[in-house]
């Protein structure tokens, strides 16, 4: 009788190595793991490499011998969500600290928009990578993450936003009176703000795009 239990927790043991291993990569040979894992790490975008790198996690294999290809992967990406993915195996695998640095800090304008922003200067703070923040980042991001006279000094410098943009908070259009945008802001607690530049929110927005689109999303 006792031999049920026994039985029972090999059955289990056997299902959960079989589970542990979706690509049965404990089956190939040394070269053609490594040749398999290579192109599907070059080759696979957004939530497939994500649930790529979810399976070869489990699989536990040591993913250090790809690291150049990680850092391929992540000079090439255009989206935040593959250069999270990248960065954070990169860190993981104890890769080269200034090259992701240096790469991130290339690459601001990808990934410092949205939700996305959160996520990788927590990022960013949890491995104490230097990446430099824009000139329009509150000096004490305790009380506030933006300086906002700052921020519309480089948007207006810059041509990419006029002085009476349309205002965007939480998915919602708010109106504020002309000129009075900046103290519209301060009113606010910002979490993140994208824009939609004057070259393209015309074509987007009509009229009212003509001096560009602020997206803010608040705490």
């Amino acid at each position: 009788m006792k031999l049920k239990p026994l039985l029972f927790i090999c059955l289990i043991s056997i299902l959960s190595c079989k589970s542990n291993d979706s690509f049965s990569l404990k089956k190939m040979s040394t070269s053609e793991r490594y040749d398999y894992i290579s192109s599907n790490l070059k080759s696979k975008k957004g939530s497939e490499l994500g649930n790529f790198v979810y399976h070869i996690k489990l699989s536990e294999v040591d993913l250090k011998p790809y690291n150049r290809i990680l850092f391929e992967k992540l000079e090439t990406a255009v989206f935040p969500y593959d250069m999270y993915i990248v960065s954070k195996l990169l860190i993981e695998n104890g890769g080269d600290k200034s090259a992701i640095e240096n790469t991130l800090n290339s690459k601001i304008k990808i990934w410092d928009v949205g939700n996305w922003s959160e996520k990788f200067w927590d990022l960013i703070q949890n491995n104490n990578l230097k990446i430099k923040k824009s000139q329009y980042y509150s000096s004490d991001s305790t009380i506030q993450k933006y300086n906002i006279p700052e921020f519309m000094k480089i948007k207006l410098a810059n041509n990419e936003l006029g002085e009476n943009p349309l205002l965007m908070v939480d998915w919602k259009i708010v109106n504020y009176e002309n000129g009075k945008l900046i103290e519209a802001l301060n009113k606010l607690n910002i979490k993140q703000i994208d824009i939609t530049p004057k070259s393209q929110s015309v074509s987007l927005y009509g009229k009212r795009g003509i001096d560009g689109l602020m997206r803010v999303s608040t705490n």
